[in-house]
C-alpha cells in the first residue's frame, strides 16, 4: 500500500513538473532579461545565504525539541546530523531524509522514541507555522493570492490543518512513547520520553514561522535582483511559498516537492508578476534551495569528520 502511495505521489509530482515546464516554455517569450549585474548577483547570493540560515534554524529547532524531550545533545552534533540527512530529500519518495536522520541519530546514540517524537512534532509544527502564515496573509494580500486559484485551501481547511498539526503529534507521541503498549515497548525500549512544554514548542513555532518568512524574503530578493521588479511583495511571497511547501510536503514521492511547488508558485504569482517573471522566480528559487542544500551538506561532511568523535560519549 505504501509503495502504491509513493508511486501515485511520484506520478503527481511528474505531472506537476510537466505542467510547470509546459507553462514556462509557453511563456518563455514573456521572461524578462535576467540581470546578472551587481544587484542580480547580490540578490542571488543573498537568497542562498537566507536558505542556509533556514536550514540551520531548522536544525537548531530540532535540537531544542530533543533537549525538551529528555535527550542530552550538543547543538553542533544535531546540526551535523540534520544537514547531512537534509540532502536526501531529493531522492524520489520524499521520505529518505527522514529515514536518514533516524539512522544517523541512532548511530550517534540518540534514543529512538525521542527522535521519532521530536521529528513528528517538527512536521506538525511546520504545518502549523505554514497554515498560520497563510491565514494571516488573507487580510493582507486578499485577492492577489486566494482568488486566483480554486485549488488553494479555504480558511476552514487551514484551521483544521493547524488543529491537526498541534494535536496529532502530541497525542500520537503519548500513545506510542508514554503509554507504550507491549509490542511498542519491545520495539522502542524503556527510554523515558518527556513531552516538550509550552515554552519550547512556542519558541520552535516562532522559528518555523521565521523560516517561511526568510523564504519569502529570499524570493523577493530574487525577483528584484534578477528580474528588475521594483515593488516588494514579501508578504505575498511568504504566503505563496507556505502554500507551495505544504502541497509539496504532502505529495508523496515528489523529491523535495519538485514540480508541485513550482506549479503552485506559478499559479499564485502569475496574476501579480506576470507568467514570465513568476516562472523565473520559481526556477531561481529551486536553484537557490538546491545550492543551499548542497553547500550545507558539504559543510556537514567536513564538520562530521573534524568535530564529531567516532562514538558518542554522553552517558545515558
Amino acid at each position: 500500500m505504501k509503495s502504491n502511495y509513493r508511486w501515485i505521489g511520484l506520478g503527481l509530482g511528474v505531472v506537476a513538473l510537466i505542467y510547470f515546464i509546459n507553462q514556462a516554455t509557453a511563456n518563455i517569450s514573456a521572461l524578462p532579461p535576467v540581470y546578472w549585474d551587481l544587484n542580480g548577483c547580490a540578490g542571488f547570493a543573498g537568497a542562498i545565504v537566507l536558505n542556509i540560515v533556514v536550514i540551520l534554524l531548522g536544525g537548531y529547532a530540532w535540537s531544542l525539541l530533543l533537549r525538551a524531550s529528555g535527550e542530552s545533545v550538543a547543538n553542533r552534533e544535531v546540526l551535523i546530523i540534520f544537514t547531512l540527512a537534509q540532502f536526501a530529500k531529493y531522492i524520489p519518495g520524499n521520505i529518505a531524509h527522514h529515514a536518514g536522520r533516524i539512522v544517523l541519530a541512532k548511530s550517534r546514540g540518540f534514543k529512538l522514541p525521542r527522535v521519532l517524537l521530536t521529528m513528528s512534532l517538527e512536521v506538525g509544527w511546520n504545518i502549523v507555522a505554514a497554515c498560520t502564515l497563510i491565514t494571516v496573509s488573507l487580510p493582507l494580500i486578499g485577492q492577489k493570492m486566494f482568488e486566483t486559484s480554486q485549488a488553494l485551501p479555504s480558511v476552514f481547511q487551514l484551521v483544521l490543518a493547524i488543529i491537526a498539526g498541534i494535536t496529532l503529534p502530541i497525542i500520537g507521541g503519548w500513545v506510542i512513547f508514554s503509554w507504550r503498549p507491549g509490542p511498542l515497548r519491545m520495539l522502542f525500549g524503556d527510554a523515558e520520553v518527556i513531552t516538550p512544554g509550552i515554552r519550547p514548542l512556542l519558541f520552535c513555532l516562532l522559528i518555523y514561522m521565521l523560516c517561511f518568512f526568510l523564504m519569502g524574503l529570499a524570493s523577493d530578493l530574487l525577483s528584484r535582483g534578477l528580474f528588475g521588479v521594483t515593488e516588494s511583495y514579501v508578504c505575498l511571497l511568504t504566503g505563496a511559498f507556505a502554500v507551495a511547501w505544504v502541497a509539496g510536503f504532502i505529495t508523496p514521492g515528489a523529491p523535495a516537492g519538485l514540480g508541485v511547488r513550482e506549479a503552485i508558485l506559478l499559479g499564485i504569482l502569475s496574476p501579480v508578476y506576470g507568467s514570465g517573471i513568476a516562472a523565473g522566480i520559481a526556477i531561481a528559487l529551486r536553484a537557490v534551495t538546491t545550492l543551499a542544500d548542497g553547500l550545507t551538506f558539504l559543510a556537514a561532511v567536513i564538520a562530521k569528520r573534524k568535530f564529531l568523535p567516532p562514538i558518542r560519549q554522553i552517558p545515558r
